[in-house]
């Protein structure tokens, strides 16, 4: 594994928007995705059974099992070192980007097919995991 690249987890229960986004990280030279999960509940499973976490997790909030914001709480209580939480949702919701929030989510993007708005957010997460 080549340690100068950004490992990222994406979190998602829709085949389709996993796709899209593991398009959208191979466009760039920075990032490897290391790891699929497809709710809530495998993610946390990666995270516990994992000994070298990814630096960023792309998370959707709407999932069977655990939900989103089941693991932005499971989270607070775990050592996961500097791991950097990205919410990727389809809700523009403004009660769900502040809870998202609260619970210690670095990010909220809204899930887009627009490459223009998909670079975007690849730059934006660049320049989160730049700020260390």
């Amino acid at each position: 594994m080549v340690t100068d690249k950004y490992r990222v987890l994406l979190v998602d229960d829709s085949p389709d928007d996993l796709f899209f986004e593991r398009l959208i990280f191979e466009r760039s030279s920075n990032f490897v995705v290391v790891g699929e999960a497809r709710d809530g509940q495998e993610a946390i499973n990666y995270l516990q059974g994992n000994s070298n976490p990814p630096d960023i997790m792309l998370l959707d909030l709407k999932m069977p099992r655990k939900n989103g914001f089941d693991v932005l709480q499971w989270i607070q209580n775990a050592n996961l070192g500097k791991l950097k939480i990205a919410v990727v949702s389809g809700s523009w919701l403004t009660e769900d980007i502040a809870r998202s929030q609260a619970l210690g989510a670095h990010a909220y993007f809204k899930k887009t097919s627009s490459r223009e708005e998909q670079d975007k957010m690849l730059a934006d997460i660049e320049k989160l995991l730049g700020e260390g």
